[in-house]
């Protein structure tokens, strides 16, 4: 019989996160469901084996104590899903410099720590058994870090810069057998725009124009499939786009 794996997982709180978390854990993955709010994660117990972490992810030592949290409960993770972030509206002239600082720290330095910490840990366990076992960092983008846009670039700007992270740690650990995967969804309706206070007049246009658009069970069926590959398979990046929508 197979032994279950071990999964952490941010941004669990809501959406596309917390889709990864009911989809991991429905089919067997031991999940520890990392996030802000409590009452949220707390709800995730009903959905399988899932142990919720509240804690600020820009919080020093976050990464080692949400994997310490993983090997307590279950053993050492062999996934890790990096879920969490947040949006910020506007232009390069028109965006609110007040948050610039903010989100640099939640989309690029604490995604860059968690990167560090996992692929190190991972890279250990797998000098330790001879990289037999699958391990997967997986981590949500966006196409607008591919796309430039002029209506949203600060914040796609912290994408691009993950994406570059993304893929030189992928070069990096390969030879362990750890596979790096970058996800890059499009427009998806799960309320991180509302969340982020992007103008829901104009996310419903989008709607119109390129609906139906994608949910955050989209995204998590692409997580699903990038882990469950065989071992020597690898889908190192992915973008996933409501069907209509063009860029």
């Amino acid at each position: 019989m197979t032994k279950a794996r071990v999964a952490v997982v941010t941004g669990a709180s809501s959406g596309i996160g917390r889709a990864v978390v009911t989809n991991l854990a429905g089919a067997g993955t031991r999940v520890v469901a990392a996030g802000r709010r409590a009452e949220a994660l707390a709800e995730l117990a009903t959905y399988g084996a899932i142990v919720p972490f509240a804690a600020e992810m820009t919080r020093p030592g976050h990464t080692e104590e949400l994997l310490g949290t993983a090997e307590r409960e279950w053993g050492p993770a062999t996934i890790a899903v990096l879920a969490a972030g947040q949006g910020l509206p506007g232009t390069v002239l028109g965006s609110d410099p007040a948050r610039w600082r903010e989100l640099l720290e939640v989309n690029y330095f604490a995604v860059l720590d968690q990167l560090r910490v996992c692929g190190a840990r991972f890279r250990e366990q797998a000098e330790a058994d001879g990289g037999g076992q699958a391990r997967d960092i997986v981590v949500i983008g966006s196409t607008v870090g591919r796309q430039v846009s002029a209506a949203n670039p600060v914040y796609g700007s912290t994408k691009f810069a993950v994406h570059s992270l993304v893929e030189a740690l992928r070069q990096e650990v390969c030879e362990f057998g750890i596979r790096v995967t970058l996800v890059e969804p499009g427009f998806v309706r799960s309320g991180f725009q509302q969340t982020a206070g992007y103008d829901q007049e104009w996310f419903e246009s989008v709607a119109d124009q390129y609906g139906p658009l994608l949910v955050p069970e989209d995204v998590a069926t692409v997580v699903d499939f990038v882990v469950t590959r065989p071992n020597h398979v690898h889908l190192d990046d992915i973008r996933l786009r409501p069907t209509r929508q063009k860029v």
